[in-house]
């Protein structure tokens, strides 16, 4: 957050997301222990897979992995909306908040997914597999001040880069 206030996931562990001040201190915590792959309620988690705030409205944005969901927050907890990523084989590991929208990485389809902050699917990405530019259990992503889109991925092992080609559509990226 802005004043250096920070969220964190504990999703293995517990069920629940927790706000800290810049200090260290405990401000707030929600969730509670939901059902596996269908559980609507909302403030009800399984395995709370990454958190993502956009800067502009400090939303919270919750990757509820196991209810294949994202869950939406106001900054003190309380619940706003929700939106489903898909069924099985859909198995998003981490989200991120890029220039107003939320990408995700789906180890389940291999894909790079982006929507709005309203939960509309804009565009998705990527292929299974274990050569340059296929994925195969991404984990964790990144960009840089170039552009430039980096991967880390658990089944294959290591990182790739991606460059943006010449005169690619920004919508894209």
């Amino acid at each position: 957050f802005p004043n250096g206030d920070w969220v964190v996931a504990d999703g293995y562990n517990g069920t629940r997301v927790a706000t800290l001040d810049k200090n260290g201190k405990m401000i707030a915590q929600w969730g509670e222990k939901g059902a596996n792959n269908n559980d609507t309620r909302p403030n009800f988690f399984n395995n709370v897979h990454g958190v993502a705030v956009d800067p502009r409205t400090l939303r919270v944005f919750v990757n509820d992995r196991g209810n294949h969901r994202v869950q939406v927050f106001d900054k003190d907890g309380k619940f706003l909306d929700q939106w489903k990523f898909g069924d099985n084989p859909s198995d998003v590991h981490l989200i991120h908040i890029f220039d107003g929208y939320l990408w995700a990485a789906d180890r389940g389809t291999s894909k790079m997914l982006k929507y709005d902050l309203e939960g509309h699917f804009l565009y998705s990405w990527g292929t299974w597999g274990d050569f340059p530019g296929g994925f195969w259990g991404v984990h964790d992503f990144s960009t840089d001040l170039d552009g430039n889109f980096y991967i880390s991925e658990v089944d294959k092992g290591g990182v790739q880069k991606f460059r943006p080609r010449a005169g690619a559509n920004p919508a894209y990226m």
